[in-house]
């Protein structure tokens, strides 16, 4: 995501560069035991809210059909995150990231008991619902940051690109279960009961994270913010940490594009399918599921192959594969085509974010990791809303097939951009292996 095209010939040969600031995890006994807890906390809190997110959207797009009311609850729900993300990863890298990542589950879970109550007692307005959402985004601005900066503090470094991969499969198996439950349910149980489902599962993902043995930070390493102006001042250091790099500067602004004009268009999958193809249930399940069996297949393809040499190069191509299945999406003439657009979509995700990941993850220093990771999230959180801001209300008016066709042309000519930038047969070796 940079702008330059500085060489580095690996991330071996940048992590030997940098000495003592280079984060190693060196292996320990019972790492992948942590390795395994950590894992199963973290999917069982996911699938939990997934089940519930897949209610609450699809509730509402078979209601309403509106593609504004559909990206405002998407903007309510990570918006907030911003909010929190910069300070989250401050608090990550000072205080013990185990326990915030406890303590932030545990407010998301009471918050969503009291949602249940609510919408139990009659009340399903669509401002309720977003306003716990928002809630419940401002304290994933806190876990999020610690969650991605604690794992390289259980896997040893060697070992990162693999348990990312398998981890990627991990979560993608959410997205096939998750969906096909969330269709059944709501078919037969009310929305506020589907809720509990969210706080059994975070319940679960506390008791086993409180099983892994996170360590915590030295005492030289714990940073101490002083103020506003504090905070801001370790996120430029952290900022310019991430900008040093290259290749992690070319990886962040191809990534922000792709974030603001491209990934709107997938959020609205479930839009595409009411107004394309009908309002079964089970389409929009056939989505997700799709979309997550093509994550679990790239996922465990990774794993097994380990990738292409030049981390760079298979983003790159990542980042057109899902461009080009963007631009086609809204043209798919029936809805199984549709189905192995999505699959070949989340084959590409996978290629793109887990080998960003694990060098996020292989270069940043371990003092620096939760507020680069902070940067991340905000990214994330800011970049989504953006683009749902715009192409949501604009949905109602245009046809959104067309939207798609120039959105994700618009991404194929940015990645092409950057492929170019790298000169007629040049190497983008900024991120090699």
């Amino acid at each position: 995501m940079s702008e330059e095209h500085a060489v580095i010939s690996d991330v071996g040969a940048s992590a030997a560069s940098t000495g003592a600031d280079t984060p190693t995890t060196p292996s320990r006994p019972g790492w992948r035991r942590d390795t395994v807890l950590f894992m199963a906390g973290q999917f069982a809190s996911m699938f939990g809210s997934s089940v519930v997110a897949y209610a609450i959207i699809w509730h509402i797009t078979l209601k309403t059909g509106s593609g504004a009311q559909y990206a405002w609850l998407l903007i309510a729900a990570q918006l907030p995150m911003a909010l929190t993300t910069i300070p989250g990863g401050v608090w990550a890298d000072r205080y013990w990231r185990k326990a915030l990542m406890i303590g932030a589950d545990t407010a998301v879970a009471v918050i969503t008991v009291l949602l249940a109550l609510i919408m139990l007692a009659g009340h399903e307005e669509l401002w309720l619902i977003a306003v716990a959402l928002m809630l419940r985004g401002l304290f994933g601005g806190i876990q999020q940051p610690a969650a991605g900066a604690a794992l390289p503090q259980i896997v040893p470094t060697e070992h990162l690109l693999r348990v990312n991969s398998l981890n990627q499969s991990l979560m993608a198996v959410i997205f096939i279960a998750a969906p096909a439950l969330s269709a059944v349910l709501l078919q037969y149980v009310p929305l506020g009961m589907i809720l509990f489902v969210d706080v059994t599962t975070a319940v679960i993902g506390i008791g086993l994270t409180l099983l892994v043995a996170i360590p915590r930070l030295s005492a030289e390493s714990i940073v101490v913010p002083q103020g506003v102006t504090g905070y801001f001042r370790h996120v430029g250091e952290a900022a310019r940490t991430l900008f040093s790099h290259p290749g992690l500067r070319r990886l962040t602004i191809l990534f922000a594009f792709i974030i603001v004009i491209v990934i709107p268009f997938a959020q609205m999958t479930p839009v595409f399918v009411v107004r394309l193809f009908g309002r079964e249930s089970w389409k929009l399940a056939g989505v997700e599921i799709l979309w997550s069996v093509g994550m679990i297949v790239g996922g465990l393809a990774l794993a097994a192959w380990g990738g292409f040499k030049n981390r760079m190069s298979m983003m790159l191509l990542a980042c057109g594969v899902i461009s080009v299945m963007t631009m086609v999406m809204g043209f798919t003439p029936n809805i199984w085509c549709f189905f192995v657009v999505m699959f070949i979509c989340g084959f590409a995700l996978t290629m793109m974010n887990t080998p960003a990941t694990t060098a996020i993850q292989e270069i940043i220093p371990e003092a620096m990791m939760g507020r680069v990771m902070s940067l991340i999230t905000l990214m994330n959180t800011l970049g989504g809303p953006i683009g749902m801001a715009i192409v949501g209300p604009l949905s109602d008016r245009l046809n959104i097939a067309w939207m798609a066709l120039v959105g994700g042309g618009a991404g194929l000519l940015f990645t092409l951009f950057w492929l170019l930038r790298g000169g007629p047969g040049a190497k983008l070796v900024a991120l090699d292996k």
